[in-house]
């Protein structure tokens, strides 16, 4: 029997100091350079260090801190590493990644996370894991449980951290720290991390060190994922979409709303029309939701309909598109959206859709991210009127407001704020005068 040759070890890992059996499945997953947040990351958490680190999506922050923290495990101990994230699907991911970074090192890893039964976790905690991954309520109810000892936690992870200590997390985060060992090892990473957020994790932090690889003058989206808007009223979305993925026709297309009712429905209207096409959001059986992720990350599935909780859980090379049915109130979120696609060096397509009334909410994205998204002509695509305002007002009948130049519609624009004025003018008839003292006429009670 022969044996294929062992793959050449990645020499600028080494260089780090990452110690040969993970070099082995760097190499094996073809792991070559390690990029700015990996190079500047490992380093300190191999000696120990609290670290703040932010970097763009998609640059490999779950391995900047993945390959020290295996490297720095006890053999002997259980419960040393806790991994906290913010949604089901990012907990699978990073489990995943962990899975890969170990596979020479014979690791105990496990995932936990709620949606699913408890029995599940509990038999996982049985098997005394080194590396826990999980979302923290269900940290919580392990720790309640006395099946997940925080105590004995000796390096502590924030993934996601601007979400994390949101107002939703607070609480549960604080718990969690307050829960582990005097002083275990702080490293909180996210793609956005605001000066708040910075003020909040520095309470937590001994001496840490701080690596924000984006210079004011960079982009906090990938240089590789064009980015595009296209001013789309509400009533036109549906049409919209469907004409811009028939014009594109993307591989992979992740599709984000607000609201999973909108999720619902778009989904929906997209499967009638021929596209192969599925919902996902926080209400579907957890069954259901690992069903649909794995069936999209396999080509199954080649477009995905989602709210945010997405947005920080797919790690999937091949997504090609993003597009924002909705427009991200939080100017954050579209970060980590947008980050979705062009990952690890690929490319991809981003486009977002901008009714009237939105435009701040555009340029708040565009100071952020530092990019000025580019307008899109979608094939086919011309506005509409609001359906309740199409009112034939005949040629003759003015708005008395000027028409905008260059609209690709020959209807006139609807601007925000129109009242209808062509309801009858028919005098109201006048109503019954009520008395000014004395009872009203009632019916006696039997």
């Amino acid at each position: 029997m022969t044996h294929s040759p062992e793959l050449p070890i990645p020499a600028a890992f080494e260089e780090l100091g990452v110690e040969h059996a993970i070099l082995r499945a760097l190499a094996e997953i073809h792991f070559v350079e390690p990029s700015e947040i990996q190079r500047r990351m490992i380093p300190p958490v191999l000696a120990g260090r609290d670290v703040l680190g932010q970097a763009r999506t998609g640059t490999g922050k779950t391995a900047a801190f993945g390959l020290p923290l295996l490297q720095r495990l006890d053999a002997s101990a259980a419960f040393q590493v806790l991994i906290v994230v913010p949604t089901r699907e990012l907990a699978v991911q990073v489990e995943g990644e962990m899975i890969r970074f170990a596979k020479h090192k014979h690791t105990r890893i496990a995932c936990v996370y709620g949606g699913r039964k408890v029995l599940h976790d509990e038999k996982a905690m049985e098997r005394r894991p080194q590396v826990i991954v999980g979302t923290p309520g269900r940290i919580l109810d392990l720790q309640i449980r006395q099946l997940l000892p925080l105590e004995q936690v000796r390096h502590l992870v924030f993934d996601e951290v601007d979400r994390m200590f949101d107002i939703g997390f607070r609480d549960d985060v604080r718990k969690i720290i307050n829960s582990c060992r005097s002083q275990p090892q702080m490293i909180f990473v996210s793609a956005t991390i605001s000066d708040e957020i910075n003020r909040m994790v520095q309470q937590h932090m001994r001496n840490p060190e701080t690596i924000f690889t984006a210079k004011p003058e960079d982009t906090l989206t990938n240089a590789k994922a064009q980015q595009y808007y296209a001013g789309v009223n509400p009533w036109d979305k549906l049409r919209a979409l469907k004409l811009l993925l028939a014009a594109e026709k993307p591989g992979l297309a992740i599709i984000f709303c607000r609201t999973k009712r909108t999720v619902d429905k778009v989904a929906k209207a997209l499967n009638e029309r021929g596209f192969n096409a599925s919902a996902i959001h926080g209400d579907l059986m957890q069954n259901k939701r690992e069903r649909v992720m794995r069936g999209f990350r396999h080509g199954k599935i080649n477009i995905l309909v989602a709210t945010d909780l997405a947005s920080r859980g797919i790690d999937v090379h091949e997504i090609t598109h993003v597009i924002n049915y909705d427009v991200p109130e939080d100017p954050e979120v579209y970060v980590h959206r947008v980050g979705r696609t062009a990952r690890m060096g690929a490319g991809g397509k981003a486009y977002t859709f901008v009714a009237h009334g939105q435009g701040q909410m555009q340029t708040e994205i565009e100071k952020l991210t530092n990019v000025l998204l580019e307008p899109a002509q979608i094939p086919g695509f011309t506005p509409s009127p609001e359906p309740n305002r199409r009112l034939d007002r005949g040629p003759q009948q003015s708005t008395g407001r000027p028409e905008s130049s260059g609209s690709p519609s020959s209807a006139s624009p609807v601007e925000e704020g129109y009242a209808p004025t062509s309801f009858p003018s028919t005098p109201a008839a006048p109503a019954a005068p009520r008395p000014i003292h004395g009872r009203f006429p009632t019916r006696r009670r039997r």
